[in-house]
């Protein structure tokens, strides 16, 4: 019995050490370009209890108190001047091979019509208006009707933003899409100011076909390497998983748990060439994230500082 109490009493015990040597005891270093990224630029925000990959989230906007609508060039102008270094936008292949910026797989969230973006032509997505289906009392529909026309393709955010950087996210998971994302960009001289967010296996296809190509670790990436370095991290050790990545994790939560959370755990990844991204609510705490050592923000409210 004494000999199971001892254990009983060990094992807290070295847990509490464990801890105590990840502690980060200082934050890291502090880097000199803050990446700021403007998630859809600024948008309408919206109730996000209770979400599902089915949810319309027209429908559930706060009353509005701008008129911006996201993914459009508006938007995208009114992200850059709030101080985003780069802006995510999503982008489908259509039926004719142009590249829309939407977000939805489906149009009849936020337009007045139906189907699936991708078997619409570019031309028909731009006549539609992207502001048809935003409300907050489902009664009024304060955009309705200023959106006409205003879901460009990506040749026209990258015309319009010349020096703009952008994280494309591929929403479908086909190699075609991919390639034709990389043969825009490379026409308009714009791979060095895109990075691309997609399935690990369009990402390395993307890094194929674009040297020194920006590329944001998936969402499976991402879970990946974080229960990896749950396992393995409490010895200072950084799995594959985690090294040579751009990764956005959570500002609380879960993240509290990583071992070194927040300043010895940045400077680990930092030293096997990953970048980390704090995901926060809007960008009031730039400051703070900057001290902490990250090397940018992703935010859905870059106008809120």
């Amino acid at each position: 019995m004494k000999a199971v109490m001892r254990v009983l009493c060990a094992v807290p015990l070295a847990y509490v050490l464990v801890y105590l040597g990840n502690l980060p005891f200082l934050s890291a270093a502090r880097v000199d370009h803050f990446d700021a990224v403007a998630h859809r630029g600024v948008h309408q925000n919206y109730a996000r209890n209770n979400l599902t990959n089915e949810t319309c989230t027209a429908t559930r906007i706060f009353p509005p108190t701008h008129e911006y609508i996201e993914n459009t060039l508006p938007s995208m102008r009114a992200a850059f001047a709030a101080g985003a270094a780069r802006i995510e936008i999503d982008v489908h292949r259509t039926v004719d091979d142009e590249l829309a910026v939407f977000h939805d797989w489906t149009l009849e969230c936020r337009t007045e019509h139906r189907g699936e973006t991708r078997d619409q032509t570019l031309a028909l997505l731009q006549s539609l208006d992207v502001g048809y289906g935003y409300t907050a009392d489902g009664a009024t529909f304060p955009l309705r009707g200023k959106g006409v026309g205003a879901m460009p393709s990506l040749r026209e955010v990258l015309s319009a933003f010349p020096n703009g950087h952008f994280v494309i996210d591929q929403k479908d998971r086909d190699a075609k899409t991919t390639a034709r994302i990389s043969a825009q960009l490379n026409a308009l001289n714009a791979v060095e100011r895109a990075c691309l967010y997609a399935i690990p296996d369009r990402g390395r296809q993307f890094r194929d076909e674009n040297t020194n190509a920006c590329i944001f670790a998936h969402r499976q990436e991402i879970k990946a390497c974080l229960i990896d370095y749950l396992k393995v991290g409490w010895l200072g050790a950084i799995p594959a998983s985690c090294r040579n990545r751009r990764l956005v994790v959570p500002s609380g939560g879960l993240s509290r748990l990583l071992w070194g959370w927040p300043g010895t755990f940045v400077e680990r990844m930092r030293a096997n060439g990953t970048r980390v991204y704090v995901n926060t609510a809007d960008a009031s705490d730039t400051e703070h994230w900057r001290a902490s050592g990250f090397d940018g923000l992703w935010t859905d409210r870059i106008e809120v500082r």
